[in-house]
């Protein structure tokens, strides 16, 4: 639902603003979401698999959490505000949307009752709250665009979408599971939380950059227009980064009990975790590139036609996306969350210099290709550079070259392996 009604109301807005303020807007966004992703400090798939592993510490599992995200918060706060008005001094509506948005995003330590019912297997808690403040933010776009507001509105929409999701996180725990003022906080879970969990922030850090540095460095290095442009098609094309998250979020519980009671089974399913990526990912790349230029001129209007080229390159990263998903999984349960980072700092590097490289020369084109290569590199090519990970890079090229859901035959563990387990 969030999918489609997403396309629909970004598409409405997109038309709207044009391609140069719906490129202001996306910027303010993209700067937001750079220091955003630091708040989080790497707790969410810590926080799902401590409370599946120890449901006897919830309370001070989640107390920790929520204290550890909150102070997190308010840090970024700071800094994204101040970040944002060096970038963008000419447009000071940039920096307004990015000081509301950081704001509210303080209320975002409640997450952790996300995180709880993710380990729970109940997840349909955490998304009635959210849809029904999604479809109430959508309703009030629409009718911002009837009524003419002005750019900043929609930043005021978006902080108040962020604040009552929370809210109503908050209202379905203590309806459903117990009082949040029985969280407890203690030093020493939450040194245990940051030492495992500064790899994965530094990496979600990593990860967001090379996500949406690519927006800011069009609109440094060649205008909003081309933000808008490449926004229009990324968003198509990243919309549906979604699933492969509903998915694992949803099976990584049940096959981290695997790991322990069955590591020839846990391999297994892993496998078909994997093979399920591709499947769906390659299906979603073929339909979006004989389609893209209808998909374009449906939703966003000639006005966006060279949003097209774009959404063919962009939406092939979305197989790398959905294995990399699936393989974030595999090394949290594996303990090899420095890895994580190892990769995410490779996708960085190779992300700046792509575009730096093919901006000036290809523009918003030569971002796809970039965003497409650093997937690739991360997702894929660096399991083959580590030893400890390169059974995963076989796994996911089983993954590619049989397209089966299962592949039994191809997942028995070696000794080594089942041991390293």
């Amino acid at each position: 639902m969030r999918m489609l009604g997403g396309i629909v109301v970004s598409a409405s807005v997109a038309r709207y603003l044009g391609p140069d303020r719906f490129g202001q807007l996306n910027y303010a966004l993209a700067i937001y979401s750079l220091f955003n992703v630091v708040s989080n400090l790497g707790l969410d798939y810590l926080v799902v698999r401590e409370v599946t592993l120890w449901p006897d510490k919830e309370d001070e599992i989640l107390g920790t959490a929520f204290w550890l995200k909150t102070v997190g918060s308010v840090v970024t706060t700071v800094a994204g505000i101040t970040a944002a008005y060096y970038l963008s001094r000419a447009e000071l509506v940039v920096p307004e949307i990015v000081a509301i948005l950081s704001v509210a995003s303080i209320s975002q330590g409640l997450d952790v009752i996300d995180y709880f019912f993710q380990a729970k297997i109940r997840s349909k808690l955490s998304v009635i709250p959210r849809n029904v403040v999604f479809v109430a933010a959508s309703i009030a776009r629409l009718v911002a665009i009837a009524n003419h507001v002005t750019l900043l509105a929609f930043g005021w929409i978006a902080a108040f979408e962020v604040v009552f999701s929370e809210i109503g996180l908050a209202i379905v725990y203590f309806r459903v599971c117990g009082q949040i003022r029985h969280w407890l906080f203690l030093p020493r879970r939450a040194l245990s939380l940051l030492k495992e969990g500064w790899p994965l922030m530094i990496a979600a850090i990593m990860f967001t950059v090379y996500m949406r540095t690519d927006q800011v460095m069009l609109g440094r290095m060649a205008g909003s227009a081309a933000v808008g442009q490449y926004t229009a098609a990324a968003r198509l094309s990243e919309i549906w980064y979604v699933v492969p998250a509903l998915i694992c979020n949803s099976v990584m519980p049940r096959i981290l009990r695997d790991r322990i009671s069955s590591p020839s089974r846990y391999l297994a399913r892993m496998q078909q975790l994997y093979s399920l990526m591709v499947t769906l990912s390659i299906a979603l790349g073929l339909c979006a590139t004989f389609s893209s230029r209808w998909i374009i001129a449906l939703i966003y209007g000639k006005q966006f036609h060279n949003a097209a080229g774009i959404l063919t390159i962009h939406i092939w990263s979305a197989v790398f996306v959905f294995i990399g998903t699936a393989g974030a999984g595999h090394l949290l349960n594996e303990g090899l969350t420095i890895l994580e980072l190892q990769r995410a700092t490779l996708g960085t590097i190779v992300n700046l210099l792509l575009n730096w490289a093919w901006i000036p020369r290809y523009g918003a084109v030569g971002s796809a290709y970039a965003t497409l290569c650093t997937h690739a590199a991360t997702a894929y090519v660096a399991d083959l550079l580590s030893a400890p990970t390169r059974y995963i890079f076989w796994m996911k090229t089983r993954a590619f070259t049989g397209f089966g859901l299962i592949y039994s035959r191809s997942t028995e563990p070696s000794p080594h392996n089942t041991q390293r387990i």
